[in-house]
């Protein structure tokens, strides 16, 4: 062990760093104490034997210099006194020295304070040592615990349907940032409307998670699909022996499961009559009791629902509360149809293709452009949803580096669409056209885009002729490079977006 010894006495400094090193230590002695103190803040000893009696620097005041000295304070410090130093020794001691030598010094008492500092310094440093083991461990611990929390959360966006959100068309753009706003007021109940397959629970989850993923409970309803008989009971909960068949213990229902997270209620429209007043009270006072309860109990939830129906036709027809419909609506948020946000079917296709090639373990990278001119001009009645459904089923029975129009052609194998939107859309009225007699064709009522009708027209000869453009080119009495020119341009509302 390496000792620094200071005493101005050369003769006794001597003779003691000899004893040290004849019991196996490293001493290194120095007569001047200020000399002492800056090599002992420039280098560690673990054990410091000083005398209290010396000119320029006192022991006591040597002891308080090195206790302040973040290196040399972790050394021993061991004072040699005289006699008549005995009430100055103890005074060291309170003061945070390791211990004291009597002059004249024995040398197996010098031997037995030197080994008992030995034993301690290495305790201190085995402890160190096993403390920055511990905080290395616990900080790696704490890497990999944030790592796979981090992939739990990728993996519930997955699962949940809160995964990356696809938008570019300035209406869906707005609406995500509307929805980070509802986030920030969960008093505030939303009403999301919107067709079937535009994505009204993937909003509310943006809703309910804002940028990250909450940790509180995300609780959801379909209205349509609970017994009316079953539903205030679902909703609410019941106590112990409410009603025949009901559990002896009671049960919590989905206002009391949500805490303080959501409460989505999809098809908000199929609620029963008689449960939507009780719905309305639950928004203003914040407050419910279970069926057969007297308990008042605290929702803290958020309320989020969503609709595909007309429901402000359904109030004008005495089937919805007006004024549960109009306090729903102080967050009220719409989902346009997909046809009406063409900017949004691309970038919502490529990402399911690369979603879907590597579910599958297929080799698709992209669309032909006269994949996407289809994907562009199909209506789409079934939204985002039979996109999606669409890649699935395309990646699925096929494979190759780019999705082909031919394997999209089962889209249009049923022309069994909504009113308005089949693919040659505006004019549902003529299945055939008769070229001879032009006087007999019949528009519709409603105005129409005729960019869209002569996209429509080009899809469908497209798929007439499984994706042969030569055919499709006569058939149309176009040229082919006509044809080609008209499947790479971007429908009007795209130009400018990529």
């Amino acid at each position: 062990m390496r000792i620094l010894v200071i005493d101005d006495n050369s003769n006794s400094l001597q003779s003691l760093c000899l004893v040290l090193n004849d019991l196996g230590h490293e001493p290194h002695g120095m007569e001047d104490p200020l000399s002492a103190l800056a090599v002992a803040r420039k280098e560690f000893f673990p054990l410091i034997i000083t005398d209290i009696r010396m000119p320029g620097m006192d022991g006591l005041s040597l002891l308080a210099e090195l206790k302040q000295d973040p290196l040399a304070g972790k050394s021993d410090i061991v004072l040699i006194t005289g006699h008549a130093d005995m009430a100055t020794a103890v005074e060291a001691l309170r003061r945070g020295a390791y211990d004291y030598l009597n002059k004249p010094i024995n040398a197996r008492e010098l031997a037995s304070v030197v080994d008992r500092s030995a034993e301690r310094q290495a305790l201190v440093a085995e402890n160190m040592a096993l403390r920055t083991d511990m905080e290395t461990h616990v900080s790696q611990a704490a890497a990999k615990i944030k790592k796979d929390l981090e992939s739990a959360r990728r993996a519930l966006r997955q699962v949940e349907g809160i995964g990356p959100v696809i938008v570019e068309s300035p209406a869906m753009v707005r609406l995500m940032r509307e929805a980070l706003i509802m986030h920030t007021e969960p008093s505030v109940p939303v009403l999301i409307e919107g067709e079937t397959g535009t994505g009204k629970e993937v909003l509310a989850r943006r809703i309910h998670n804002g940028d990250s993923v909450a940790e509180t409970p995300f609780m959801a309803i379909n209205c349509a699909a609970i017994p009316n008989e079953l539903f205030e009971s679902e909703l609410f909960g019941h106590e112990a022996g409410a009603f025949t068949g009901s559990r002896a213990e009671g049960a919590a229902g989905k206002l009391e499961q949500a805490g303080k997270g959501t409460l989505f209620l999809d098809e908000v429209a199929e609620m029963p009559l008689h449960l939507q007043p009780k719905l309305l009270r639950v928004l203003e006072d914040r407050s419910f009791y279970r069926v057969g309860g007297v308990k008042k109990r605290e929702f803290t939830a958020r309320i989020v629902c969503a609709g595909n129906r007309d429901m402000a036709d359904m109030v004008e027809k005495g089937t919805f509360r007006r004024d549960l419909y109009h306090r729903l609506r102080v967050g009220h948020l719409f989902i346009p149809p997909l046809r009406e946000r063409k900017e949004d079917i691309r970038p919502l296709a490529e990402y399911f293709l690369r979603r879907e090639a590597e579910r599958k373990k297929k080799s698709f990278s992209g669309f032909a452009p006269e994949t996407l001119s289809i994907l562009r001009g199909y209506p789409w009645p079934g939204n985002v949803r039979e996109l999606e459904n669409t890649i699935e089923r395309a990646v699925l029975m096929h494979d190759g580096k780019l999705l082909l129009p031919d394997h999209v052609d089962f889209l249009f194998s049923s022309r069994t669409f909504p009113t308005g939107t089949s693919p040659v859309a505006p004019v549902p009225a003529c299945p055939a056209f008769d070229l001879k007699n032009p006087a007999a064709l019949i528009l519709p009522e409603q105005s129409f885009q005729l960019e869209e009708l002569m996209d429509a027209v080009v899809a469908a000869a497209m798929d007439k002729f499984a994706g042969n453009k030569t055919k499709a080119a006569h058939y149309l009495g176009i040229s082919r490079f006509a044809l080609h020119r008209r499947l790479q341009q971007k429908p009007p509302e795209e130009k400018g977006i990529e």
